[in-house]
């Protein structure tokens, strides 16, 4: 009843959809409003885009695109390869064998050097001096030291444990009755450590 109702409205608002295909075939055959206008307007926009080459453009611009970026990626994969390679070689480099000039030279450069391992039945570290003090400058950083005092450093370079330094440089020496001050270190002065342990400390992110 409800598909009967609709078509009843439908016949009762829009007739002419229900007439015979004759009293339509008016509708075709009806000027266009302007004289000019061509009824092949549409059929000639339709030949326009059967005309343009565009797709056949696209599917080779699209090969040649991708053998481009094959040849880029080959080009990049290469250039990672050189730079892989550049990286070994430093990193082979970086392992350098140093001589014992060069482990002196740059011991004293930063502050130190290395005697030779302790022997503890023939040498006394702690003998029995006056009460003084000094500021040694190790690397960067500057520590105050004095008779058995100890003190945490960054990793020094060729020495391990039990190993005795003289530390070099010394930028003030100062007792009960007098104080020196280096220029920028107090010539003939030096402190004797030595190397009690290392010690890795991570570090927090």
């Amino acid at each position: 009843m409800a598909s009967r109702r609709c078509l009843r409205a439908l016949t009762q608002t829009r007739p002419f959809l229900f007439r015979k295909a004759s009293s339509l075939r008016s509708l075709a055959v009806l000027p266009f409003p302007n004289s000019n206008a061509s009824p092949h307007a549409f059929t000639a926009r339709a030949s326009v885009f059967a005309q343009c080459p565009h797709l056949r453009c696209f599917s080779s611009d699209k090969k040649d695109d991708h053998s481009d970026e094959e040849d880029d990626s080959d080009e990049d994969y290469d250039e990672e390869e050189d730079y892989v390679d550049d990286d070994d070689v430093t990193v082979s480099r970086g392992k350098k064998v140093y001589t014992a000039e060069e482990k002196e030279a740059e011991a004293a450069a930063i502050g130190y050097r290395v005697v030779g391992p302790l022997q503890k039945e023939e040498d006394s570290v702690f003998k029995p001096y006056e009460p003084v003090f000094a500021v040694v400058q190790i690397g960067s950083h500057q520590f105050k030291v004095s008779n058995r005092d100890s003190i945490f450093t960054e990793r020094l370079k060729f020495c391990e444990v039990n190993d005795k330094l003289i530390l070099n440089k010394v930028l003030l020496l100062g007792s009960a009755s007098q104080t020196i001050v280096g220029r920028p270190i107090v010539p003939d002065a030096a402190v004797h450590a030595v190397v009690e342990e290392h010690v890795s400390v991570e570090l927090p992110v």
